[in-house]
């Protein structure tokens, strides 16, 4: 009879009869197990040839490879170059069959692995080749033992891992253009044709990137052409911010130019002796130094202090506490510490610093105890009340800065000596809310201010751009520390949390709280936080080694309270989310030419922003409000977040953004040590603000992002890298990473802390005579700092 036929693919059985001998009986055997359960019985199929016999061929006949009596495959010789039958292995005991042992090995015909001749001849032979090609390789893995499945299995999940977590479409296309990006980076989005593949994509600078007229467009390298001087250059607003017309020359290569020799002209102020400084001090502030100000030149020239002039910001922060005798200004301290929550204190005594307060134990509380360890000795007694909140809770009207400010320079005090200290000029005005804190004559206090209304519209979807300043094709920002005066550009108040919603409360006592992050409507004295100092990337490619020319930036869900009566959207990471994840619409860009002459194109969302940007919010959310369900709201909103990129993952990009969250960004050091081009958006001036040249040390850019791509279209060129000036970018890179290490050490907080202290103190002690807290020495010896000098 047949062979039992068990179906196509299926192992079949040649079974012996009830008259064969049970294998353990056999001769020479030393197989000893009981008998099969299918010897020594009936066979339930008659006429079972018997063991060795020649099966009689029928229809259905299966593959063996103990005689001629089976004809070979018609596949056995394709099966062979894929590992199957004597030409893939030598050995004798694998023909592509599974193991037998016992009298079955040398009796029965070997079971295949898989049955080559079942089913009909000709149309079927195709389709089992194509199994037998597809299976092939899970069966020689498998004959290598679970290590090598292992492996495979382990590194598919661990790949999975690297590139997912968000149902975002974009952030998949950004993950991948970050893994094609270090081998083809200039063409990542095009090779990946996300969406309109069937459309003619023209070259930029084409009239229509969308298969319109226009010229073939060339990849151009960075331009040489003169920058504009600095008289030359676009004017800049009341609003701080330049135009650029089409046309005419791009300015960013005279606003670089215009930045070095700034730098060099500060550099060549500074005061080279005592007497320089003493009298550098009397010219820019109408007074003494304080007392202990020769100790403090000393301390800064022992540590290299580059602008020893330049601490404005100090007699800013506190000249309208000047109009405070200083008993009162104890007394508001003291009322301070009772009525503001979340602070700490730190008390000077007899030269030794003591943290007190609710948040004594914070480590903040403890570096600011570290940061004044070196010069506490040589500090008057003195109470400082530190914000335990990152953004300034001293909210000034502009009429009551005014006022003190006016008694302060002219050497007068306010007769108000008693709490509770609420300002005199509280109103009316003609606004409240926001504009009150601006001074009158700003774009904020104008007729028709109202038509931005007190806070942003809770129906906004966060994707709004102001309107580019007219007869302009976009701007820049020209005057770094005049834009983030909200009061002269209020045209980006509802895109930052700070500058929207917060400025309903009505004006606050006046008192100086110690604050990380003032913004400029505020009376908070900035506040030096030592944090992140530390977190220098090990990992810090040259220019030239970094792959990818999107702008890079992740962060955390900060920033506003995220609650449903807030309108979060508008917030300035949720509007960077947001704009570098949107896929439809186009988007204006201006590129240059040869000789750097600009001009305006228009390119769709899906193609520009995954080259442009890699920016984008992680999670989980934090600051948000689950119970109102404003938690899952913004998942929805933000479909998903994006993934978290280690330190050395960062160092790969040539751009990086530094944003604002609750207040100011504790990253900018770190960004700034690297060999990357930094890109800062903020409202909040901190210590180092007088110190660093945009356009040199870091590259402005607008809170509203408005000129984000105009930017990086510049610096990394178009869509296809057209127009590019990377030597210019790489020259910011190299300038900023300088800059850090000249002027943001540790010895440079420690100075501005010294000084500013020295400050503080002449105001919070009593004078015993007229003068006694003013340094009156001798200039004409030059001070010498005898204690150690850490310059690391």
């Amino acid at each position: 009879m047949e062979p039992l036929n068990t179906g196509v693919g299926r192992r079949t059985s040649v079974l012996g009869d009830s008259a064969t001998t049970p294998v353990s009986s056999l001769p020479g055997n030393g197989f000893n197990a009981p008998p099969s359960p299918w010897i020594d019985q009936s066979s339930r199929v008659p006429q079972t040839p018997r063991v060795g016999a020649t099966p009689q061929l029928g229809r259905h006949h299966r593959k063996s490879s103990t005689g001629s009596a089976f004809p070979p495959s018609p596949t056995s010789r394709w099966s062979s170059w894929f590992g199957g039958g004597k030409a893939g292995d030598g050995r004798k005991d694998r023909d592509g069959h599974l193991p037998t042992f016992g009298k079955r090995a040398s009796a029965a015909p070997a079971r295949p692995f898989y049955s080559e001749g079942a089913g009909r001849r000709g149309t079927a032979s195709p389709l089992i080749l194509a199994r037998n090609i597809a299976l092939r390789p899970f069966y020689l893995l498998g004959r290598r033992g679970p290590l090598l499945p292992i492996i495979g299995f382990v590194t598919f999940i661990l790949l999975y891992l690297t590139y997912s977590t968000s149902p975002s479409s974009q952030s998949v296309k950004l993950r991948v253009q970050g893994a094609v990006g270090p081998y083809i980076p200039q063409r990542a989005a095009d090779a990946i044709r996300w969406r309109g593949a069937g459309l003619k994509q023209a070259p930029l600078g084409a009239d229509n990137l969308l298969g319109g007229a226009g010229g073939v467009g060339q990849q151009q390298v960075a331009k040489k052409a003169a920058p504009l001087k600095p008289e030359e250059l676009p004017p800049v607003g009341i609003d701080s911010r330049i135009k650029l017309e089409e046309g005419k020359p791009h300015p960013i290569p005279g606003l670089m130019a215009q930045a070095k020799q700034k730098w060099e002209d500060l550099k060549n102020s500074q005061s080279r002796t005592f007497a320089q400084a003493v009298k550098e001090y009397k010219r820019r502030n109408g007074r003494n130094p304080p007392k202990g100000f020769d100790r403090w030149y000393a301390f800064a020239k022992a540590h290299k202090v580059l602008l020893i002039d330049e601490f404005d910001l100090i007699d800013k922060d506190l000249l309208m506490y000047r109009a405070f005798k200083p008993s009162v200004f104890r007394k508001r301290i003291g009322v301070m510490q009772e009525v503001v929550d979340t602070t700490w204190t730190i008390r000077v005594e007899n030269g030794k610093v003591l943290r007190e307060g609710p948040l004594a134990h914070h480590d903040r509380a403890r570096g600011v105890e570290f940061l004044m360890s070196r010069f506490a000795h040589f500090l008057p007694d003195m109470t400082i009340v530190y914000n335990g909140h990152d953004g300034a809770r001293i909210a000034v009207a502009a009429e009551e800065r005014i006022r003190l400010e006016e008694l302060a320079k002219k050497g007068e005090y306010d007769d108000d000596e008693e709490p509770p200290f609420w300002p005199k000029e509280r109103g009316p005005f003609p606004h409240w809310g926001y504009p009150i804190f601006c001074p009158p004559g700003s774009p904020a206090r104008e007729l028709g201010f109202e038509g931005y209304g007190y806070h942003a519209s809770l129906d906004a979807t966060g994707y709004e751009m102001p309107a580019h300043p007219e007869g302009s094709i976009g701007s820049l920002v020209g005057d770094f520390k005049g834009y983030m005066d909200v009061c002269y550009a209020p045209h980006y108040r509802h895109t930052h949390a700070t500058t929207s919603w917060v400025f309903e409360h009505h004006p606050t006592r006046v008192m100086p709280l110690f604050t990380p992050g003032v913004q400029t409507t505020f009376g908070d004295v900035h506040a030096l936080i030592v944090e992140q100092l530390e977190l220098e990337s090990q990992h810090d490619p040259a220019w030239e080694d970094r792959p990818f020319t999107s702008l890079h930036w992740r962060g955390q869900t900060s920033g506003p309270l995220w609650e449903s009566k807030t309108p979060w959207r508008t917030s300035q990471r949720s509007r960077l989310h947001l704009l570098s994840h949107q896929e439809d619409g186009f988007r204006n860009i201006t590129i240059t030419d040869e000789n750097d002459v600009m001009r305006s194109v228009e390119v769709p969302n899906y193609r520009l922003n995954p080259l442009f940007l890699d920016t984008g919010m992680v999670g989980p959310p934090v600051q948000c409000v689950k119970e109102d369900g404003t938690c899952d709201k913004m998942f929805e909103v933000f479909q998903g977040y994006d993934k978290r990129v280690s330190f050395d993952r960062a160092s790969l990009y040539k751009f990086v953004l530094d944003v604002d969250g609750n207040s100011w960004s504790g990253r900018f050091r770190r960004l700034m040590l690297s060999n990357a081009a930094v890109v800062k958006a903020t409202v909040f001036p901190e210590f180092w603000t007088d110190w660093a040249i945009p356009w040199l040390h870091f590259i402005p850019m607008q809170v509203d992002y408005a000129d984000m791509w105009d930017i990086l279209a510049f610096y990394r060129g178009g869509i296809n890298g057209e127009g590019a000036h990377d030597d210019l970018a790489k020259e910011i890179a190299v300038a900023g990473k300088e800059w850090v290490k000249q002027c943001y050490r540790w010895a440079d907080l420690e100075a501005y802390q010294f000084r500013l202290l020295l400050e503080y103190g002449r105001l919070f002690n009593d004078e015993t005579e007229p003068g006694s807290n003013d340094f009156t020495g001798d200039t004409s010896v030059e001070p010498r700092w005898n204690g150690p000098v850490k310059l690391q």
